[in-house]
């Protein structure tokens, strides 16, 4: 009786490779493997990555191209395992489009806000991870890195660019006011300035307000 059954076990045991991009590997390993072990105990099957080979004697005797993935087990465990990894790739693959370009140097201070505040803000509305840093080659741009879907990469841009754009009509004029008006042009915890801003065309949130007029 036990001999069937392990003919029926051996009878039933496959293997699927699966074609998989080596850049989604670590994401669907999961931090510590916690993805990758979930899915072998959920569907008892052994899942194998390339990168396993390297020091895992006895692990697995198949070697792996870069960008293939062994799934080994029971039919159904392979088949559930396999929809399961497919699915979370198309997540992946999904949320990692990328879009690169450039803002005048310049601007990057109102893009950023104060302490980080608006880009922080940019990034919390769109979900689109967002990196800022100074071209190597041109010190009058400055490169804007955007990762996440397609959505949250258009709607990041968008709201960046503004910023950027709005700053380019601006101009500087200087003005010589006595310094005992200037209490009075402040006001209230700087109420009157934030006005005067406001009736001249300015923007509206007091973060974007920031610099516009200096005493």
């Amino acid at each position: 009786m036990k001999f069937d059954a392990y003919l029926l076990k051996q009878a039933d045991e496959t293997s699927e490779i699966l074609k998989i991009p080596t850049q989604f590997h670590p994401s669907l390993i999961g931090q510590g493997g916690k993805y990758a072990i979930r899915l072998e105990e959920k569907y008892t099957v052994k899942i194998t990555f390339p990168r396993q080979n390297a020091n895992a004697e006895g692990k697995t005797r198949e070697q792996l191209k870069a960008d293939e993935v062994l799934v080994k087990g029971g039919k159904k465990g392979v088949m559930g395992a396999k929809a399961e990894l497919l699915e979370a790739l198309e997540v992946e693959r999904e949320s990692n489009h990328t879009s690169e370009f450039t803002v005048p140097t310049r601007t990057v201070a109102r893009i950023l806000g104060k302490g980080g505040a608006k880009i922080n803000d940019i990034k919390d509305v769109t979900g689109a991870v967002v990196d800022i840093e100074q071209s190597p080659n041109d010190s009058t741009v400055t490169n804007v890195s955007l990762r996440g879907t397609k959505s949250a990469i258009t709607e990041a841009k968008s709201l960046i660019l503004d910023i950027s754009d709005s700053m380019g009509e601006e101009t500087t004029v200087a003005l010589t006011i006595e310094s005992k008006y200037h209490r009075t042009l402040i006001g209230a915890r700087g109420q009157g300035l934030k006005d005067l801003i406001i009736r001249c065309g300015g923007p509206t949130d007091s973060k974007m307000q920031a610099g516009l007029v200096r005493l």
